[in-house]
């Protein structure tokens, strides 16, 4: 065989080697490297007090039966914890953290999991700034929670939402934000929330309310409000970032101390949140059918504060009390 031939012969060699070792490892991972069954799942708030530690247990893969599970949660803890069930504690600290639960198990793909957790502090004008804070206080006595109320037209109104959890669901069902964001109710959970001697809004507390916000000029329940969503929204702060996006249409001037801010609305049967930072709900005690009863909202981009409707077994909102003001009866 000459020179030539002989290169060339073992060039050829050299190549199907190569593809026979390369096939071959492929094979291998193809026949080794299975995907699992299921996801993996971990019940932890979207948020919690900062310092506070939190115990979450991993599960949901069906295949194989047995895995490894591993934690990953960057800014909390700079190595890897390794168990099914974990007790983390969060930072003194505000911020967001990414918490990764991962399953493993030989000759299998990974499969993780992340959730983001945002720690708060809930004493007043901390995480949640940028409201007017009223001198005038309600204690619940179901409860002990104290609410801050300010005073329209001869009516006492909450500046927060309610947060009753005798009904009802807290905000994303994170309890830590209870007590700055109140909690989420169907109409027919918020009918009877609120407590004795307070009341779900009536249409005539929403056109007295209007009328205050409007320098004493009367507004039609069912009207839009045009420039009464901006009077009554605030320019709050979550751990420092706006919670209403910026629109020139509307400034949030809080000029009553009303306090809206946009938590959005959500569903009886899911923790899910649609319409955060965008919109604000409140349930009206007045109803449209049978099926379905009236809210206000609070849109970020008009100055609006129109009337919508809804399920009343099905949507979950937030809830402003209100009742006539004791000097006035």
């Amino acid at each position: 065989m000459n020179l030539i031939k002989k290169s060339a012969w073992l060039m050829t060699l050299a190549v199907l080697l190569a593809c026979v070792v390369s096939c071959a490892e492929k094979e291998e991972e193809e026949i080794t490297s299975e995907s699992m069954s299921g996801t993996v799942v971990y019940d932890i708030p979207y948020y919690v007090l900062k310092g506070e530690t939190v115990t979450m247990s991993a599960s949901g893969i069906i295949y194989p039966k047995e895995v490894i599970y591993k934690w990953y949660i960057p800014g909390v803890y700079a190595d890897t914890l390794s168990a099914r069930k974990v007790s983390v504690r969060f930072p003194d600290s505000l911020g967001v953290f990414n918490v990764t639960a991962v399953s493993l198990a030989s000759g299998f793909f990974i499969s993780s999991t992340t959730q983001a957790v945002t720690t708060v502090d809930t004493t007043w004008n901390t995480s949640l700034s940028g409201l007017y804070k009223s001198h005038l206080t309600f204690t619940d006595p179901r409860d002990g929670h104290t609410y801050r109320y300010v005073q329209a037209g001869g009516l006492d109104w909450f500046s927060q939402n309610l947060a009753w959890q005798g009904t009802g669901v807290p905000f994303r069902s994170s309890p830590a934000t209870a007590q700055m964001f109140g909690s989420f109710y169907t109409w027919e959970e918020a009918a009877a929330a609120c407590p004795e001697g307070w009341r779900l809004p009536t249409q005539a507390d929403w056109e007295s309310l209007a009328a205050a916000m409007n320098g004493g000029v009367s507004v039609g329940f069912f009207d839009d409000w045009k420039g009464l969503g901006a009077k009554a929204s605030a320019d709050a702060r979550l751990n420092g970032e706006r919670m209403w996006p910026y629109s020139p249409d509307n400034l949030h001037s809080n000029s009553l101390g009303w306090n809206a801010i946009p938590l959005g609305f959500g569903a009886k049967d899911s923790n899910d949140v649609q319409g955060l930072n965008e919109y604000g709900c409140w349930w009206t005690s007045e109803e449209k059918n049978a099926d379905q009863a009236y809210y206000r909202y609070i849109y970020y981009d008009l100055d609006s504060f129109p009337l919508g409707f809804a399920s009343k077994d099905e949507l979950r909102v937030s809830v402003r009390c209100v009742r006539t003001h004791p000097q006035s009866l």
